[in-house]
């Protein structure tokens, strides 16, 4: 049996076997293999979450600009209206 196992070919072995290619490894003073693919999974998925929570930060603040424009916008709208109306009124009384 190769040293070196793949998840797939670990999943198929049976424990004694899997404790055999572990043992093994050990013996190299490696890490068993399982328990270092689950470290580099682990910290893979680490750092897609600390990447994903960068751009959840950039979009709050997209956000937040995003509604004061709009925000400046409404009001220019409503003294826009407002200035229409009483011009309405002006040229009414006329």
């Amino acid at each position: 049996m190769s040293l070196i196992v793949s998840i797939n070919e670990a999943t198929s072995l049976e424990p004694d076997e899997v404790e055999g290619a572990a043992a093994a490894q050990a013996e190299r003073n490696d890490e068993p293999f399982t328990i270092s693919l689950l470290l580099d999974a682990a910290q893979k998925e680490r750092e897609s979450l600390d990447a994903i929570e960068k751009n959840m930060e950039a979009l709050r603040l997209s956000l937040a600009q995003r509604r004061r424009v709009i925000d400046q916008q409404e009001e220019i709208l409503r003294d826009l209206s407002q200035a229409l109306i009483e011009r309405t009124r002006k040229n009414a009384t006329r």
